[in-house]
């Protein structure tokens, strides 16, 4: 997400506005430890929240918008984890 946050502050800073209204604890300065089923939550929030032509691959040379990405991996793993 660093990223995300470099090259789109607002944005970045919208959809961690959405997560803590939706109860999760994004303070970067906290000592909370989110649980793999919390993990799979927020990223799927993530996912519906991000604006669809962020582009967040972009300074490693991947110009692939935001819903272009298959995220099917990461969510895999995160699945895997929880399970």
């Amino acid at each position: 997400m660093r990223e995300v946050a470099a090259r789109y502050p607002k944005t970045y800073k919208k959809v961690g506005e959405t997560l803590a209204s939706l109860g999760y604890d994004v303070d970067p300065d906290s000592s909370c430890r989110h649980t793999p089923e919390q993990l799979r939550c927020m990223f799927l929030a993530i996912l519906s929240a991000m604006p669809p032509h962020v582009k967040p691959y972009r300074s490693m040379g991947c110009n692939k918008s935001w819903a272009e990405c298959d995220w099917s991996y990461l969510l895999s793993s995160l699945t895997q984890e929880a399970a």
